[in-house]
């Protein structure tokens, strides 16, 4: 599959399967949106994934925050 040049929302993506699936997609060339809690390391987590990987805080159950990220 070619995932070069693609996007993808990753729910839950500061952490756990999450975060190892945007970082297997950033090294194959992917941009991702890292969507987790406030809470969460995302903000961390984007910086060291580069400059293809971008975080937005909220909570995947709600409507507002999905359609922000």
């Amino acid at each position: 599959m070619q995932i070069n040049g693609v996007s993808a929302v990753i729910t839950g993506g500061a952490s756990g399967l999450g975060l190892a699936t945007a970082a297997r997609l950033v090294d194959q060339g992917a941009h991702v949106v890292l969507l987790d809690l406030p809470t969460s390391a995302g903000e961390q987590v984007a910086k060291e994934l580069g400059d293809r990987a971008a975080f937005v805080a909220g909570d995947v159950r709600s409507a507002d925050d999905a359609a922000r990220a």
